[in-house]
């Protein structure tokens, strides 16, 4: 009932001019929106909150332009921040992670509409075969049909030999034991075994679920052909984790630009949070590591006063619906979050 009712207060606010009045007292600050993947099959179903529906991102799209947002380049948005004089309304478009989708289709619409965008692409599954193995146990489990399981083939001394019912609490210990397990394993050839045996037990076809790559990263081919539909490529980490120690968080920066950067015509200066998880004493690393910018997942708009390593962004999914979409872009929702002093 809670969402309902947030909608019709959406509404409510929007006819009464609310949302005109937010755009005017908002309209030079910077709306920088963040997607993952987007939806080929049932991703969207699946995690809400990382998928969008092509038709649902269409229509943000066809949004900005009816309502005359200006569309700008992160390089461009970096140098405005810098002078102090964002465009009015500007809005800045970035993609998380690298998904196969971004390249089937968010580029092709996004070129379409003659709107940059920026890809902060994490590294090491990259240009793989394989899906992101995380992600993949966890769609196993909600796409299998079998209400119990035996997990005994997988030889997992963890888990348990009989056949375990799958209520929504067992497969979320098994999930995590499985990827605990997963984890410690040698290679990816390993883990993609694991995977296999895995569909069997749960009467999924891994094969299927490989070759459709909705789980799975783009490669060396497509990053071109991104490139060339007027995608900006960006700095994210190797396995999506920005650990607080100092060498560490180091190589995870370092290593994702070894495998990306030399594909690029110029080096990767702007930078994604992992999960938008982030703390200030990442900021001499990404110093030291010559980052301009870096963006979170926390919901605001940016302001000249907020700093550049903490750029916050607005995330979109099929899990936000157009009028709150429209609430956030217009900064409505900035409004009430000040008003709460959350701003």
């Amino acid at each position: 009932m809670r969402e309902p009712l947030k909608r019709f207060f959406y509404y409510c606010c929007k006819y009464c001019g609310l949302f005109i009045l937010s755009r005017l007292l908002m309209k030079k600050k910077l709306r920088i929106l963040c997607y993952h993947g987007f939806s080929l099959q049932d991703e969207e179903l699946f995690v809400p909150g990382l998928f969008i529906r092509l038709a649902e991102f269409e229509r943000r799209l066809e949004y900005l332009k009816q309502h005359n947002y200006q569309v700008i380049t992160l390089d461009q948005a970096y140098c405005d921040y810098k002078q102090q004089s964002f465009p009015d309304d500007a809005v800045v478009l970035t993609i998380d992670d690298g998904f196969y989708s971004v390249y089937k289709l968010a580029a092709p619409l996004l070129h379409q509409y003659n709107y940059p965008a920026t890809l902060y692409l994490t590294s090491y599954y990259f240009d793989r075969l394989e899906p992101i193995f995380t992600l993949t146990v966890d769609y196993m489990f909600w796409k299998t049909q079998c209400k119990q399981v035996s997990l005994d083939e997988l030889h997992i001394v963890s888990l348990p030999t009989e056949k375990v019912p799958l209520t929504d609490d067992n497969k979320l210990k098994l999930r995590e034991q499985l990827k605990q397990h997963g984890q410690s394993l040698p290679d990816a050839e390993c883990r993609e075994l694991l995977l296999q045996r895995l569909g069997e037990c749960l009467n999924v076809d891994y094969g299927q679920l490989k070759s459709s790559r909705i789980l799975g990263l783009i490669n060396q081919q497509e990053l071109k052909q991104l490139i060339a539909l007027g995608v900006d490529i960006q700095l994210h980490t190797h396995r999506h984790e920005l650990p607080v120690d100092s060498e560490l968080a180091r190589d995870a920066l370092v290593r994702n630009k070894q495998k990306v950067n030399p594909l690029l015509a110029t080096p990767m200066v702007h930078f994604c949070y992992p999960s938008g998880d982030w703390k200030p004493a990442h900021w001499p690393i990404l110093q030291q590591q010559q980052v301009l910018t870096a963006t979170t997942c926390t919901p605001r708009l940016v302001d000249y006063d907020t700093p550049h390593y903490s750029l916050d962004r607005i995330l979109d999914s099929s899990r936000v619906s157009q009028i709150e979409f429209e609430a956030e872009v217009c900064g409505f929702n900035q409004l009430i979050r000040q008003l709460r002093g959350q701003g």
